[in-house]
């Protein structure tokens, strides 16, 4: 028989044991990133090498080596948040299986954008060297590498309220903020080179991204309802404050990114209009935390509506399903 025990507290090596599924969301999350499995050399990149050459500005250029500078070090740090904060505490084995999932596709994000940066003609030593020397780029590593280290601090007790409310941080930080936030950010920038017929192959390999990334936050939703589910005791207002200061740091540290991306207009695309989508985009997020809109400002992209859908997802604090339902597997 499987153990009683829920999305935590179990033994960290006891053998997979799937059946009976105590939390089939999660085993529906696996079989559709199977559906999506992909690999970055089927995107052909030669039109964007030519792209760079023969169309793209110096200043589009520059922009393109920000976001690369960005991307790449950014899945590796979810990777490393998966399997050193995560995988260890969240012993569900079905839970445990997307983890392990979803650390191969980042693995994979970040084979697929070293694919882009070793193609295209960019500056390898510029792009790599964004982590430490940009600061937007530096600023926003630092947000989401903070919320590692809470976890692998070794007080961290989740037989306490404090440590489970410190996990919690963790979830919200990453599957909400950086895969729900600051991704969608950088999606709809990459895409606008695609809406001019241009970069087709990276828009491509973004289409990809997109789609697992999309399943990652979908898949977080579901995890942190049922973590709240399980640990009602850790829904304070205390809490909810404190992850709302979090998404509206989160926020100020996107706009300043974005300033620092578009300087000037580029593509018909500047740092204003980018920053009211990422304020759109956290409005939702906020909303499905249950903590109300803080920006009210409409989707300025409406074209975006057939390249990245924001569905409604769970409003936790209230523990209200709304939509963005995964199918349910057969057991």
């Amino acid at each position: 028989m499987r153990s009683a025990r829920g999305l935590i507290g179990g033994d960290p090596v006891e053998p997979l044991r799937l059946f009976p599924l105590r939390y089939p969301w999660a085993y529906a999350h696996v079989q559709q990133a199977k559906r999506n499995t992909w690999f970055p050399e089927e995107a052909p990149l030669h039109d964007d090498v030519q792209d760079w050459h023969e169309r793209l500005t110096e200043e589009e250029r520059q922009a393109v080596e920000i976001l690369l500078g960005f991307f790449n070090p950014m899945e590796s740090l979810v990777t490393s948040n998966l399997l050193l904060a995560l995988y260890p505490h969240l012993t569900a084995p079905e839970v445990r299986l997307y983890l392990a999932r979803q650390a191969w596709e980042e693995a994979n994000h970040a084979m697929a954008f070293e694919y882009v940066i070793k193609t295209l003609p960019v500056d390898r030593e510029r792009v790599f060297g964004m982590l430490e020397e940009h600061p937007a780029v530096a600023a926003k590593a630092a947000f989401q590498r903070r919320l590692t280290a809470e976890i692998l601090k070794p007080d961290l007790d989740l037989a306490t309220i404090e440590g489970r409310q410190r996990l919690l941080r963790n979830l919200v930080g990453f599957f909400v903020i950086l895969e729900g936030i600051f991704f969608y950010s950088g999606f709809a920038f990459a895409l606008s080179f695609r809406r001019r017929n241009c970069l087709r192959g990276l828009g491509t390999i973004i289409d990809w991204v997109l789609k697992d990334e999309s399943l990652h936050l979908s898949f977080g939703v579901h995890l942190i309802q049922a973590f709240l589910q399980e640990n009602p005791e850790v829904r304070t207002p205390a809490l909810g404050e404190e992850l709302r200061r979090m998404i509206l740091e989160a926020v100020a540290l996107e706009e300043a990114y974005n300033q620092a991306l578009l300087p000037r207009p580029v593509l018909g695309l500047h740092a204003g209009s980018l920053n009211a989508y990422v304020r759109y985009v956290a409005d939702r997020r906020l909303e499905e935390l249950g903590l109300g809109p803080h920006f009210h400002t409409p989707n300025p992209f409406r074209w975006l509506a057939a390249e990245i859908d924001l569905p409604e997802q769970v409003n936790f604090f209230e523990a209200r399903n709304v939509n963005y339902e995964v199918a349910r597997p057969r057991e």
